[in-house]
């Protein structure tokens, strides 16, 4: 299935999961949309937070909440808040995502842009490399625009 690309609220997604990148300590990170995320599901951050202190979060996995709508998949693509976003981890999760969605049930993804401008031309084609082969609908949030509902086409 192909991957799609588009901007606006990856908030209002119609997708049963929602991913997005994050630091493996669980620090608090500053930017628009994370801030709305924590905003928003305050006990999905306290809950990533408990097992990043218990040693369960490493970088270059994933985690997943499943008790809201859509269900969050925390990328652990970063040592700390202030670390880079490191492309081995991407290309981990991606990976792990690639091979165990239909495992962990994921029907339909949507992604909010991961790293920043520098970074994010190459984490687009790991982005493509490993999720357009798979069966499963997968849209990326390249441009987040708070409060505009994106036709996903799902």
């Amino acid at each position: 299935m192909t991957v799609r690309y588009l901007s606006g609220d990856p908030l209002l997604t119609q997708s049963a999961y929602l991913a997005f990148g994050y630091n493996a300590r669980a620090r608090s990170e500053v930017g628009a949309l994370e801030t709305a995320l924590l905003t928003r599901y305050p006990a999905a951050f306290a809950s990533y937070k408990r097992a990043s202190r218990k040693g369960r979060i490493k970088a270059g996995t994933y985690w997943l909440w499943s008790d809201s709508q859509p269900k969050l998949l925390f990328l652990a693509v970063r040592l700390s808040n202030v670390g880079a976003t490191r492309l081995r981890y991407v290309q981990a999760v991606l990976l792990a995502l690639a091979r165990d969605y239909r495992q962990e049930g994921i029907t339909s993804l949507a992604i909010a842009r991961v790293g920043n401008a520098h970074e994010w031309a190459e984490i687009r084609r790991l982005i493509d490399i490993w999720l357009n082969p798979i069966a499963l609908p997968v849209v990326v949030y390249e441009e987040y625009l708070p409060n505009v509902r994106a036709d996903e086409g799902f």
